[in-house]
């Protein structure tokens, strides 16, 4: 997949900037990853040019290369193209930009083709539309607009080119509002649950929604089988630029979940050596979360702020809103109780401004227990026992068969340890615990 990364000298084509001369493209563009549409059936209604270069845009961004060019090309698109032009292009050319990190003028260009009436006139680009704006939803946070969207793009009758990719979204969408009886529902429906065909179309985002759903619901060995899966996948696509998916960073808390620390470390440095070559501040501030977590040493809590800063910048509400939350409950357990407090304060205005009634209910819980009597007390070794059980995934039920109690024992011990490491369930046991020691 090597090519020239170099700007060649800018052409002036009578008054036209040559494209070829202006912007380099990769070899092999011809075999370019790219979500949700299949490009095979239409090349041949873009100029091919046109055509190398909307490639080269996402080939670029696949592989995590000049994310200033990256964005350069996609505006460069969709400035030179009349509205009604080719879908594939535009569709190209505003993912580029949601991977650059450039929502505001991916936003600027979805409302341009909501107010053109060769787009508002044609089913097949409405569903490209409205996935690029429920993408650009979900991206800052806004997880009950993109789930509403997304459903639209799934009913019986609307056209579905693109479901597997609606459906992924959708179920990413639906973890994060916690809504997790819906998200596997949702699998169900559509027959991914089980193993999934080799040809099945975005396989590597399935494979990530359903790692989502399984590490929101402590099922961790899966989480990771299905992370592992995602990055096999794209690897086999020459996509190793976390923008695309953070696989890696998502698995990072299914392997502190399964006490597999160095595995978790490996996964976390891995991806931010790739998002700081991107570039991306959403990106790196995601590795840099995941790192924060992973370390649980005493640089954590220096890794997670500026995890939370990039976040920030990088307008990425929900990410922005866990690492806070991580954070806090962190410096928490850490006796820096007032800033660990307003950690969770500044979470819960995120929760809220993002309508996020799952997490606005996580975090009052959180600020609830800091009110209540200080408890310091240290696990019980029947009460550490019970946790790790919990944590690696296993139902209460399945708990009491294995330790020989009854569920409501079961229930006790685990009401007494979310009071005593300050949590609200078992969800947060994958960063409460991942300090003890394997």
């Amino acid at each position: 997949m090597a090519g020239d990364d170099r700007k060649c000298p800018t052409a002036n084509i009578g008054g036209r900037i040559d494209k070829a001369a202006t912007f380099p493209t990769p070899r092999n563009v011809a075999n370019t990853y790219v979500p949700g549409i299949p490009l095979t059936e239409d090349r041949a209604l873009l100029p091919p040019d046109e055509l190398n270069l909307a490639l080269s845009t996402i080939e670029f961004a696949n592989r995590g290369v000049d994310r200033v060019m990256v964005n350069e090309q996609a505006k460069w698109l969709l400035d030179a193209a009349e509205p009604q032009g080719n879908p594939h292009r535009t569709w190209l050319a505003i993912l580029a930009l949601l991977y650059a990190g450039d929502l505001e003028s991916a936003d600027a260009q979805c409302r341009r083709l909501r107010d053109d009436p060769a787009w508002a006139g044609s089913a097949p680009r409405q569903e490209l539309l409205t996935l690029l704006q429920a993408r650009s939803s979900l991206l800052t946070g806004k997880a009950r607009q993109a789930a509403d969207m997304l459903q639209t793009v799934l009913e019986p009758g609307t056209w579905t080119q693109s479901a597997c990719l609606a459906v992924a979204w959708l179920i990413e969408a639906l973890v994060h509002l916690g809504e997790l009886d819906r998200a596997h529902q949702v699998l169900l429906d559509n027959k991914l649950a089980g193993p999934l065909d080799p040809d099945l179309p975005d396989r590597a985002h399935i494979l990530a929604a359903r790692g989502a759903l399984h590490m929101a619901g402590g099922q961790f060995r899966h989480a990771i089988d299905d992370y592992m899966a995602c990055g096999w996948v794209l690897d086999t696509c020459f996509v190793v630029n976390p923008a695309v998916i953070p696989w890696r960073s998502r698995a990072v808390f299914g392997a502190l979940g399964m006490r597999r620390y160095d595995l978790a470390l490996a996964l976390a440095e891995e991806e931010l050596i790739a998002a700081r070559k991107w570039g991306s501040p959403r990106g790196i501030g995601i590795a840099l979360h995941a790192v924060g977590v992973a370390r649980h040493d005493n640089t954590s809590v220096a890794v997670l702020e500026e995890a939370v800063a990039l976040l920030a910048q990088g307008h990425a509400g929900t990410e922005f809103m866990q690492a806070l939350y991580d954070l806090g409950t962190m410096q928490i357990r850490r006796r820096d109780v007032t800033e660990g407090r307003r950690r969770l304060v500044d979470a819960a205005m995120v929760a809220y401004e993002c309508r996020n009634a799952f997490w606005q209910e996580r975090i009052r819980f959180a600020l609830e227990r800091l009110r209540a009597p200080a408890n310091t007390s240290k696990l019980t070794r029947q009460e550490e026992k019970i946790a790790y059980l919990a944590r690696a995934g296993h139902s209460n039920r399945h708990i009491a068969q294995m330790t020989c109690l009854t569920v409501r024992t079961v229930e006790f011990h685990l009401s007494s340890v979310y009071r005593k490491l300050s949590i609200a369930g078992r969800r947060e046991l994958v960063t409460a615990l991942s300090s003890v020691p394997s």
